[in-house]
């Protein structure tokens, strides 16, 4: 416990109440690599378009910038047909 804490009493005798028990067995067991991909799929991860859809205007070009690519594709395929 760091040195800050020892001179509040009730603080220490609450903490001292508590018993954690570390599971040293089950840290020792090596992990299969499929343990250790599940645990990374369930890992959380940052969203990477949370800073466009906060705003209107990014909600906004996170609907349309679909239909614009949709679009686009649309006309390169009429372009190489004709």
């Amino acid at each position: 416990m760091k040195e800050d804490f020892k001179n509040e009493e009730e603080l220490t005798n609450l903490l001292d109440t508590y018993k954690v028990d570390v599971p040293t067995k089950k840290l020792s067991v090596k992990q299969s690599p499929f343990n250790r991909f599940i645990r990374y799929l369930g890992s959380p991860a940052k969203d990477p378009l949370a800073d466009l859809s906060e705003g209107k205007n990014g909600y906004l070009f996170l609907k349309l910038f679909p239909l614009a690519c949709g679009i686009f594709l649309a006309m390169l395929q009429i372009l190489f047909l004709y």
